[in-house]
């Protein structure tokens, strides 16, 4: 009895192993919760936005329920939208459990902040101010006050002096850039927040899986034969998203895809960085917004090279965006990528106001008897020290009898009145005027001085007249008059220099007009040497005789054409045309096409077909235009050759190629053919002439560079 006992136990003890591990085994992941936010985009307005997103837990879920303090909302996909600023609480259930985000905290932008109301006396200065994260401040004064000038009211401090009680508004614009509105764009969550028509699998085994993707570090993590330079980008825990192109579906296939909650007529700024992780056949990758395509850019032609996309969104009407990126090419061969650091973000110009109202309290302002205007050096009465309104106070400056001088009356109570003013004109000395007298050629006749003014001053003149040189002269008062000196100036025109318009340069050989005989300032006269079209020169104008003029000169640039040649040939595995030649080096090129279209600007260009082609160069406004016919654009040596006379093949082809020497082995390592200067020679034979056998041979390229190329040919008769 005891032994079925201890086996009944043995065997409860297994069972329960057993069920403890499969529950174990089969359960989910745990709840969890996590959250992305927009912060409001100006003060005062109501548009953050808090997203949830759930995973793990035992489905299903309830409602997303969101919570301030004073309001719960609920929502059944996590998006909240059109909230103020504060602090928030998120939270979801499963069957059996709660999980919640505390303390997420939506911040509004910096508001303005201004100087506090304050009372002034009328007359007196005050300071405004203002400060905030905001850029061109402008003040307004009500009602108008002159003191606010276009010099001072878009400063943070102006000064102003109302006159009256007076509100000041301040307006400023400021700029809020929005947080990146992409869920999971740095992919720190993993493969979650996003769509896409490619097949998730964490490792792609060992030999790839076309369309498919994967969420790790290094792009080797996930296939092991991609590089392992390929980290993450910049940002979150270290992922990015890893891509073996589409082969299916014309480039149909949705790499990555996220719609957006937007704000309607708002310019976003959509970006992401893109890497090769194995070439050839670079992504090319297109991204569409609602459908419509705002952009197409390959992946870099390098591989373990990180490169930005940035293309700008305007919303219009739409209140979301469905962002997709697919890849157009669909090629088996190399169209591996990598994606990171998504984002969505915009700008949004906030327009801020505030107002302060300064109060004015009216001064009472001193009144005085004017004082009767002195001549210099008279006596002037000690000024009164109480006003006509009883008003008490000093004056300065000090009485002045030598100079007219304002003076400012100081009252000697502190309440708002306002200094007061008196001038005291003082009657300086008299100078003497006159008639200016006309200008004159160089010896014509002068008449003599006046000897009184026009304001009555009479005096004598010096120096004496002079009508060959511009002079100034002095007139000297006759003593008992109250006058100072007076002068005048009387010009004397020199000889004229003729003067001309510049003749444009030309380009040698156009035709040049006859030089105008009378100069721009109407002097007459003659050219020498004769006109020359095909050099600079420079020509001398002789004024005719009984002219008040000196000679002038012009030079005419003429300008040589460009002096270039057009080569041919290939640069690697582009066929390209060159410019070369004297007068290239400022120029501007345009090279056409059979149909003289414009199909290029540089010294260089590549050619991808053959036909007529033309470079026109232009060097200092002269152009010369010259064709070229491109026959061949073959730049890659052929891997065989099959000499049996049916004009396929026949030979081996290197025209293009630059090459200054071809050497040909056999399999054994011996020289069977070589030629200095090859062009497209060889057909399958050795240097005597024989006819060698069909077979894999060695050969190696020697370019006019200086570069060496070897590979394998195969004949094949």
């Amino acid at each position: 009895m005891k032994k079925l006992f201890t086996l009944f136990l043995l065997i409860l003890s297994v069972s329960l192993y057993a069920t403890n591990t499969f529950i174990k085994t089969h359960l989910p992941p745990a709840l969890a919760l996590s959250y992305t936010l927009t912060n409001p985009t100006c003060p005062g307005l109501n548009n953050g936005t808090i997203i949830g997103t759930v995973t793990g837990g035992n489905l299903p879920y309830s409602n997303f329920s969101l919570s301030n303090g004073t309001t719960t909302l609920t929502s059944a996909t996590g998006v909240f939208s059109n909230l103020a600023p504060g602090t928030y609480t998120l939270s979801i259930s499963d069957v059996f459990s709660t999980v919640t985000q505390p303390n997420i905290i939506l911040i509004a932008p910096n508001d303005l902040s201004i100087s506090s109301p304050v009372t002034i006396c009328s007359g007196t200065s005050t300071t405004l101010s203002v400060s905030g994260s905001a850029t061109g401040f402008i003040w307004t004064a009500s009602p108008p006050d002159a003191s606010l000038t276009s010099a001072n009211n878009s400063s943070a401090s102006p000064v102003v002096s109302p006159t009256q009680t007076t509100t000041y508004t301040v307006t400023a614009t400021g700029n809020s850039p929005s947080a990146n509105l992409v869920t999971n764009g740095n992919f720190s969550q993993g493969n979650l927040g996003f769509t896409s028509d490619y097949s998730y699998i964490t490792n792609a085994g060992t030999s790839g899986v076309q369309r498919a993707y994967g969420v790790v570090r290094t792009a080797n993590a996930w296939f092991q034969f991609f590089p392992s330079c390929n980290i993450e980008h910049t940002t979150g825990t270290g992922n990015m998203m890893v891509i073996d192109g589409s082969t299916i579906n014309a480039g149909a296939d949705k790499v990555w895809g996220q719609t957006i909650t937007v704000q309607p007529n708002q310019i976003y700024t959509f970006s992401y960085w893109v890497q090769t992780v194995a070439l050839p056949n670079p992504a090319n990758l297109e991204v569409r917004i609602n459908g419509v395509v705002v952009g197409t850019e390959l992946a870099p032609s390098a591989e373990c090279n990180w490169s930005l996309r940035t293309y700008t969104w305007n919303s219009g009407t739409a209140t979301s965006a469905q962002i997709a990126i697919y890849d157009k090419v669909v090629a088996s061969a190399g169209n591996d990528f990598a994606l990171d650091d998504i984002s969505f973000t915009t700008n949004v110009v906030c327009n801020l106001s505030k107002t302060v109202v300064i109060t004015v309290t009216p001064r009472i302002t001193p009144t005085f008897n004017a004082v009767n205007s002195i001549c210099v050096g008279a006596s002037l009465s000690p000024l009164p020290t109480t006003s006509n309104n009883s008003i008490t106070g000093t004056w300065s400056p000090a009485l002045n009898n030598l100079v007219t001088t304002t003076y400012t009356f100081v009252p000697s109570s502190g309440q708002c009145i306002a200094n007061a003013s008196l001038t005291i004109t003082v009657n300086p000395i008299v100078t003497p005027l006159f008639t200016p007298v006309n200008s004159i050629c160089s010896g014509a006749t002068l008449s003599p001085l006046p000897t009184s003014s026009n304001n009555s001053i009479t005096g004598n003149w010096s120096p004496t007249l002079n009508n060959l040189a511009t002079t100034t002269y002095t007139f000297t008062p006759s003593a008992g008059q109250c006058a100072t000196n007076g002068s005048i100036t009387i010009t004397v025109i020199p000889n004229v220099i003729p003067t001309f318009t510049q003749v444009p340069t030309i380009c040698s050989g156009a035709t040049l007009s006859a030089l105008p005989t009378t100069s721009n300032n109407s002097i007459i006269g003659n050219w020498s040497p004769s006109l020359n079209n095909s050099s600079t020169t420079t020509y001398t104008f002789t004024p005719s005789s009984g002219q008040c003029a000196t000679t002038g000169t012009m030079t005419i640039t003429v300008t040589p054409f460009p002096e270039f040649t057009i080569t041919k040939g290939c640069d690697g595995s582009n066929f390209v045309l060159s410019a070369q030649g004297i007068g290239t080096l400022n120029a501007t090129y345009i090279w056409y096409n059979n149909l003289h279209q414009n199909i290029g600007t540089s010294p260089t260009i590549r050619i991808t077909n053959v036909g007529n082609y033309s470079l026109e160069l232009s060097n200092n406004g002269c152009s010369e235009e010259k064709p070229i016919s491109v026959t061949n654009i073959h730049c890659t040596i052929p891997k065989g050759i099959s000499p049996n006379g049916d004009g396929n093949n026949d030979i081996f082809d290197l025209s293009n190629l630059n090459v200054q020497k071809l050497q040909i082995f056999n399999r054994y390592g011996i020289e069977v053919y070589s030629k200095s200067d090859y062009t497209n020679e060889w057909t399958g034979k050795s240097n005597s002439g024989a006819e060698l056998p069909d077979g894999t041979y060695y050969f190696v390229v020697q370019y006019t560079n200086g570069k060496t190329k070897t590979g394998w040919v195969y004949i094949n008769k």
